[in-house]
């Protein structure tokens, strides 16, 4: 039985529709992964950092055969380190090709490179031998990205690298420097050609052999990849059965609702936020939460956190901002389907599954800074990185708007 992130990722996203395909575009932090969706989407260099979650956006590839290729493509940030390595192989089983970034520069890392791609391709196998007996083959896309560099690795290298891990699958390695507002002269059409020719054959439902040989060892941890990909999975589920949004809302109010977890806390900030946007929200989040902890059985013995309310907030709230639109691209939706509700829930964890990580703040704040009195009774910054910012989806919206 397909799990429901398949289904609901066929449903909000389909890997095939015609001449769009989607795609999966993975590798390891600071490879270009976003400078490359974002160059595609717009044809412009935008200024990126380190992302969580996802980024989702449909465009128009240029090849060098000139034929039509639409894509939707999803970036995975790397913010959140390995702990989305048990997510992925839903994502990649629902694509119709990966495309793996390398830093051709940062030969230190090549091999770190090697064995992330080895690890989240054996998931992916394991899965897919699980949902279609395996019998679907995916091309891998490997783009040496910032080969223009003086000290950058040679094709021949990177092939050489990566050959046991891609042994036996339709893989090639092209070169690409995305420096320029142009799509010209970056290699991507010559590579995306190829990849648009490969699909087909992919297609064909032709038999490779899977690697076997590699295996993931997880320490029993609440952060393991494991246990956040059963975490959405059981998300998911809840949300099919769950109270709709206004439902869900009358219940907050009456201090009503089935239970206080987690999953609680987030679809909270997320209705009343996609309801009431940031500023008037954000307040009525503090008020609400702090009125529930002090009225209700359920919350018996805890109390209101000033610096935990503010970040999850920001981070739902970062979440929801980096959600693209659903547009007739995805033709689950009808046109006028264009605004974020309260109602997308589903597509908002599938996009931001790092939300289920309940001590995702461990990421930015000390176990000491985050407890101490002081971040309880008010507002304390991070001691560790900053909060996730919204630079990219807001020049998006700036370059649309001025598109």
């Amino acid at each position: 039985m397909s799990s429901i992130i398949r289904r609901l990722m066929d449903r909000l996203y389909p890997s095939g529709n015609g001449s769009q395909i989607t795609i999966t575009i993975l590798g390891l932090d600071y490879t270009g992964k976003t400078t490359l969706l974002y160059l595609l989407k717009l044809g412009e260099i935008v200024q990126t950092i380190p992302s969580i979650g996802f980024n989702v956006e449909t465009f128009d590839v240029p090849t060098s055969s000139g034929k039509p290729f639409r894509i939707t493509g999803w970036d995975v940030g790397t913010g959140c380190g390995k702990r989305l390595y048990g997510l992925l192989h839903h994502y990649i089983n629902n694509s119709k090709a990966l495309v793996w970034m390398v830093d051709a520069s940062d030969s230190e890392r090549v091999s770190e490179s090697v064995e992330a791609l080895g690890e989240i391709l054996v998931s992916a196998s394991r899965a897919s031998d699980n949902i279609d007996g395996g019998k679907k083959e995916r091309p891998i896309l490997i783009l040496a990205n910032k080969s223009d560099r003086p000290n950058a690795m040679s094709l021949d290298y990177i092939r050489i690298a990566f050959s046991k891990i891609t042994s036996g699958k339709i893989t090639s390695v092209f070169k690409t420097s995305l420096t320029e507002n142009t799509i010209v002269g970056t290699g991507l059409p010559e590579a995306f050609g190829w990849l648009q020719l490969v699909i087909e054959i992919a297609d064909s439902g032709k038999d490779t052999s899977l690697m076997k040989n590699l295996s993931e060892t997880e320490a029993p941890n609440p952060r393991s990849p494991s246990m956040l990909a059963n975490k959405i999975e059981s998300w998911l589920t809840r949300i099919e059965t769950d109270s709709p949004p206004d439902k869900f809302l009358e219940q907050f109010h009456s201090f009503t609702l089935p239970e206080w977890d987690h999953y609680t806390h987030i679809r909270i900030a997320y209705v009343i936020l996609t309801k009431y946007g940031r500023k008037e929200g954000k307040d009525l989040i503090f008020k609400g939460l702090e009125k529930y902890i002090s009225v209700s059985p359920q919350t018996k013995g805890r109390s209101f956190h000033v610096t935990m309310t503010y970040f999850w907030i920001q981070i739902v709230h970062f979440g929801i901002r980096n959600m693209p639109p659903l547009t007739p691209d995805n033709p689950s939706t009808s046109p006028e389907s264009t605004q974020i509700t309260s109602d997308d829930f589903s597509r908002f964890i599938l996009i931001n599954p790092y939300v289920a990580d309940g001590n995702l703040w461990l990421d930015y704040y000390t176990k000491e800074n985050m407890m101490s009195p002081k971040a309880k009774g008010e507002m304390v910054l991070p001691d560790k990185k900053p909060l996730p910012n919204l630079v990219i989806r807001d020049a998006i919206t700036t370059f649309g708007a001025s598109g």
